[in-house]
């Protein structure tokens, strides 16, 4: 219940904003369809338009790990939850109708942009620790620990927090495509924390063309059944900048643009439902089904800069690869449907769409190095599903 108040408390906060976006475009496709259906249309053929909102839930994504005293990963950052982030939406159907037959070719388009600021550290208590223990040992009283590190004596530092089991560093991947840094590194000694901005545009649209046939129909209900050739793409570009807070951005940062996008090749099968509530509504449910060839593909650019010791790494890197697979959609979706005159419905919607394998990137594994000079695994690309819901306004001309 928490989670629903919130989705809802988000959505009628940006509802103004949704509202500027697709009224227009979803003004521009009646004005349109009105236009068609009072000098083209025939009365077989049907055109319906809409706008709406729509709420995507994806998986979380992150080029940020966690390393002990080795600098080995022990965890991922989880930085970017992409739980029900919301966007306009626009539809538009083109129909006709021959008998007891009928042929659509219906799309869609929704897109929004999120952003994200996010701060992590570490316990502080290992690294007092340990400063504390080699001050004891190392410094004269009354010495700051920066004058007291030599060529002599910071091995011996660095044997303290490699022998320190509770130590935790944070930082981001040493390079896309797994390569080694060849000095510095980027997970931060002493504990440092970052910041990360991040700013995540997602557009998902798709196209279909499908044939069907009304079934018998009883005086209350009718049902018909389609088929026919579906099409989606779903694309993610995400720009990233991150830094150690406790310095000036300027000092150490990590830049990393990436495109990641998803296409889905394939069919839908599906079916509707009409039951008729009054003689100028009726309420309809329709649900689909949709089997895909998924072609995904990864392009990403990263600099990282660390000044903060000499010399000072400048490191860009390039870094592309795609996968393929088989992926399926289910959806189901419910309006009803008000007559205004023979030629003129409006119609309120609500529905729900399942994609079971929507693309995301994983950067290290676990145990790998990322000491300087170490290469590890390189950007990949995984899968995990996809839930999304929507609501929508129409109208039908014919």
């Amino acid at each position: 219940m928490f989670r629903l108040r919130h989705y809802l408390t988000r959505a009628c906060a940006g509802l103004p904003t949704r509202i500027a976006v697709t009224l227009p475009v979803f003004l521009l496709l009646c004005l349109q369809a009105s236009e068609a259906s009072s000098d083209a249309l025939s009365e077989n053929t049907y055109v319906r338009t809409g706008a709406g909102i729509f709420f995507l839930d994806m998986s979380d994504s992150s080029p940020f790990i966690r390393t002990n005293g080795k600098e080995e990963v022990v965890d991922t950052l989880e930085h970017y939850d992409a739980e029900y982030e919301d966007g306009g939406l626009a539809n538009l159907t083109i129909g006709k109708e021959n008998d007891r037959r009928f042929t659509e070719l219906s799309g869609f388009l929704t897109s929004y942009t999120s952003r994200h600021t996010s701060e992590y550290s570490e316990d502080p208590l290992p690294w007092t620790d340990i400063r504390t223990r080699f001050q004891d040992q190392y410094c004269p009283q009354g010495t700051e620990i920066g004058a007291c590190i030599s060529s002599e004596t910071e091995q011996h530092l660095v044997a303290l927090i490699k022998g320190d089991p509770h130590i935790r560093s944070v930082g981001w991947v040493g390079k896309i495509d797994g390569g080694a840094i060849p000095y510095g590194s980027p997970n931060f000694a002493w504990g440092d924390p970052i910041r990360i901005r991040t700013k995540r545009e997602v557009d998902f649209h798709g196209l279909d063309l499908v044939t069907g046939k009304h079934l018998e129909q009883t005086e209350r209900s009718g049902t018909s059944i389609y088929i026919g050739p579906s099409y989606k793409k779903l694309s993610q570009e995400t720009e990233t900048f991150a830094y150690e807070s406790n310095r000036p951005p300027t000092v150490n940062h990590l830049t990393l643009k990436e495109d990641l996008d998803a296409s889905y090749y394939g069919a839908a099968v599906g079916t509707r439902i009409d039951f008729s509530l009054r003689p100028s509504w009726n309420l309809m449910l329709d649900g689909r089904l949709g089997v895909y060839y998924l072609d995904s593909e990864y392009d990403g650019f990263q600099r990282t800069f660390l000044s903060s010791a000499m010399p000072v790494l400048d490191e860009e890197t390039d870094h592309k690869t795609s996968d393929s697979q088989w992926a399926a959609s289910l959806s189901l979706q419910t309006s009803l449907n008000i007559a205004f005159h023979q030629r003129v419905t409006i119609s309120i919607g609500a529905g729900a769409e399942y994609l079971s394998d929507v693309p995301k990137m994983r950067y290290a594994k676990r145990g790998e190095s990322f000491a300087s000079g170490d290469a590890h695994s390189p950007a990949r690309i995984e899968y995990s599903d996809a839930f999304g819901f929507f609501s929508t306004i129409s109208l039908e001309f014919r």
